[in-house]
């Protein structure tokens, strides 16, 4: 059976119907509800952003759900985990200053601001999963412990894993600091020795001390924890990821992941999918890229694998801004039907995570799209 991936487009017929408002409708209309028992606390999962970045879900967003979620009885948190990579998110310090930057506040978004995995990173749940890369999860406390949780996603593309939504939201976004490791462990960049200036950026970005540079850059595979951040900051094309299997493994351990992080929760967690500013790269750069298609809307689901397939085929068939993807492919190609997530990352699928999330019963890629 088809599930339900409930969708309100951007834009507005008339300047009085904000997408605000519709996103409240959308709440209501889609059954999110549902999950929420009176004095219930509630994760609301979201990404700040990393200083500097624009383009991650506004906290305006954020606010009409968690007004929502009182309504319903709920006690509402805004909530993300820390990042494995030296920024301005890799302990719950530095976040939590980030996030007040970035505009995410109590008067902003109606709730308190909480880091789920601990001030370092280590606040974690062991969850038992017995899965074929992870036998036992690494879960932020904060996320294992909420009654329930409502998952806000920014859908964008990504240098390791094509696809960056629901599905990744919840695996690496709901994860410990090692848990994170874990996933991206054995995801070794590649290097290009022709194009690296030694200018060291990399260096300053890696929190394992696996990168040095003399003529060009090295990588101590022993010490890389796999975690892509040095492809991202290098603007020479010098570091890439290697296609032997490492971002095929890293979608499945995501996967594994986002199934260890609902697991507790049958029944009690719900989906938006953000389908605005959709960028080649993620939330985590100070800079993401230039957008890729033009707003598309919001999606609302139960399920997070119909609610990322359904994303993807959106994006997928949607009319590329020209001009900012020449400056990704650097060709002139006819870009009329062509899959836009291979504009932008020819050498990654991202369907390996939706066909391995469904695999492992963590929902379902057939879906009926219910529009307003």
């Amino acid at each position: 059976m088809a599930s339900e991936v409930y969708f309100t487009k951007a834009g507005a017929a008339h300047f009085t119907d904000s997408i605000l408002t519709r996103l409240e409708k959308l709440f209501d209309r889609a059954g999110a509800g549902s999950i929420i028992k009176q004095d219930e606390l509630v994760a609301v999962k979201t990404h700040f952003g990393e200083p500097g970045n624009v383009t991650f879900i506004p906290p305006v967003y954020a606010g009409r759900i968690t007004e929502r979620i009182k309504i319903c009885g709920g006690r509402p948190f805004i909530t993300d985990t820390n990042t494995l990579y030296v920024g301005g998110r890799s302990n719950s310090a530095d976040h939590t200053v980030s996030a007040m930057k970035n505009g995410f506040s109590y008067s902003t978004i109606g709730a308190p601001i909480v880091i789920s995995d601990g001030l370092l990173g280590g606040d974690y749940v062991d969850v038992e999963i017995g899965l074929e890369n992870i036998k036992k999860a690494k879960i932020a406390s904060g996320i294992y412990w909420a009654d329930s949780m409502i998952v806000l996603s920014h859908v964008k593309m990504h240098l390791n894993t094509s696809l960056g939504a629901a599905l990744k939201n919840l695996g690496m976004g709901c994860a410990s600091r090692g848990g994170k490791q874990e996933q991206h462990s054995g995801n070794v960049p590649g290097i290009k020795k022709e194009n690296c200036t030694a200018c060291s950026e990399c260096v300053s970005w890696c929190s394992f001390e696996a990168i040095t540079v003399e003529d060009t850059v090295k990588i101590d595979e022993d010490k890389c924890a796999g975690c892509g951040e040095c492809i991202a900051v290098c603007r020479f094309d010098a570091l890439e990821c290697r296609w032997d299997g490492g971002s095929e493994k890293l979608q499945e351990k995501m996967a594994e992941y986002a199934f260890a992080a609902v697991k507790n929760k049958k029944g009690k967690v719900f989906y938006f999918n953000f389908l605005l500013n959709i960028t080649p790269d993620c939330d985590c750069l100070p800079s993401s890229g230039k957008i890729i298609t033009p707003d598309i809307g919001i999606l609302a689901s139960f399920d997070p694998v119909a609610i990322d397939a359904a994303s993807a085929d959106l994006i997928k068939k949607a009319a590329v801004i020209e001009e900012n993807v020449k400056d990704r492919s650097g060709s002139d190609m006819n870009y009329a039907g062509k899959d836009n997530f291979k504009l932008v990352w020819p050498n990654l699928d991202h369907n390996v995570q939706l066909d391995y999330a469904e695999k492992i019963g963590l929902g379902s890629k057939d879906y009926e799209l219910v529009e307003e």
